[in-house]
């Protein structure tokens, strides 16, 4: 059995892969203060004895080294193995990363990136990961990477408001009505955020259009993907969970 762990900004995914398919797999909310707890609570479902602990651990962790440090730890305590760390490379196969200092790209997206294009053959794909903060990378379907944009996710966009603004309260709310005009201040706030969302997403998505070849795919991952989802007037989307696991996976497999 190999373990696969995302370390993003706010939640932790395991998953746990069996003949190179995911059989178990598993997610948590943490705080950054938590450290060997979070991994703790994280693995409480992951029943290993000593016989079937796993032969590796790969993880990405855009979290900080007080956080891969401390899964480092966990994983010594508990199984006695080394955690393998990716990085961002160049290149991988015939992916091509567009970022002059690759480590300048997130491990995580890095990942993703490889996972959908691998995942589709003769398409370039649009990735688009809606976690803490929003990213979408363009590859087109020879594998040349483009780059991509990074924007605010709702949550961001919905503190730095209120922070800013003195009169303005509002309560963080995922219901979105498109056709309603808000006529009170919390309703003014999250339907204004997600029609924003909305707008950006779209119109970077019909830009990816115009500047790779056809056919191409839009892939979403990411916590706040089934939001998206459901905004109207939205292109078609793949929706894969395990985006940046198979990426994670795919990646230190081979290597």
């Amino acid at each position: 059995m190999i373990l696969t762990v995302d370390i993003g900004n706010s939640r932790i995914k395991w998953a746990s892969w069996e003949s190179e398919k995911i059989v178990a797999r598993g997610v948590s909310p943490y705080a950054s203060d938590e450290g060997l707890e979070a991994f703790d609570k994280l693995f409480s479902a992951l029943k290993i004895t000593s016989s079937e602990k796993p032969l590796r651990v790969y993880a990405v962790c855009v979290a900080g080294d007080e956080m891969s440090q401390a899964l480092s730890d966990w994983v010594m305590r508990q199984w006695q193995l080394k955690v393998d760390y990716l990085k961002t490379q160049k290149q991988f196969k015939s992916i091509i990363n567009a970022y002059e200092n690759p480590e300048q790209h997130g491990v995580d997206r890095w990942a993703a990136v490889v996972a959908g294009h691998l995942d589709n053959p003769g398409f370039s794909v649009c990735v688009i990961s809606a976690g803490t903060a929003i990213t979408v990378d363009m590859v087109n379907k020879n594998g040349q990477h483009l780059g991509g944009y990074i924007l605010p996710s709702f949550n961001t966009m919905h503190a730095a408001l209120l922070a800013d603004t003195v009169n303005v309260k509002s309560t963080y709310s995922m219901q979105f009505h498109s056709h309603s005009v808000p006529d009170n201040t919390n309703d003014a706030v999250n339907y204004g955020l997600h029609k924003l969302l909305q707008a950006g997403l779209r119109d970077l998505c019909q830009f990816a259009k115009t500047k790779m070849d056809e056919p191409m795919r839009i892939i979403l991952t990411g916590g706040f993907a089934n939001i998206i989802l459901d905004y109207p007037d939205m292109p078609a989307m793949l929706h894969k969970p395990d985006l940046v696991m198979q990426g994670l996976y795919n990646i230190m497999q081979h290597n």
